[in-house]
């Protein structure tokens, strides 16, 4: 889904106050480390110019069930619960472990 895409799913929903800019949004897609570009697409812009803009997508060999996702959440994102079961792990990052490990989930999956 484009940043486009993002802004039209965003604007249907009935509980988003207001949706952010393109730039915000791209800025937010590509810092996510739950979300990866997966290709890029021709857009056509309000003067007529043609640009590409990335198309992304889950990273679905991270995140491969929906329960996943609390996983690889990063602190400034945890709810307050979370926060509170989070620790750091051995590459640095403060997530929430799966039950009985005491390794992340990019750890997991990475090695």
């Amino acid at each position: 889904m484009t940043k486009e895409g993002v802004a039209e799913k965003l604007s249907s929903e009935k509980n988003v106050r207001a949706v952010p800019s393109p730039h915000s949004l791209s800025a937010l897609l590509s810092k996510n480390p739950q979300i990866i570009p997966v290709g890029s697409e021709m857009v056509e812009n309000a003067v007529g110019t043609k640009a590409k803009h990335l198309v992304y997508d889950i990273d679905r060999t991270l995140i491969q069930h929906r329960d996943e996702i609390v996983y690889t959440r990063s602190l400034t994102v945890m709810t307050p619960k979370q926060r509170a079961v989070a620790e750091q792990c051995v590459c640095g990052k403060i997530r929430v472990f799966p039950p009985e490990t005491k390794m992340c989930l990019h750890c997991i999956r990475k090695g």
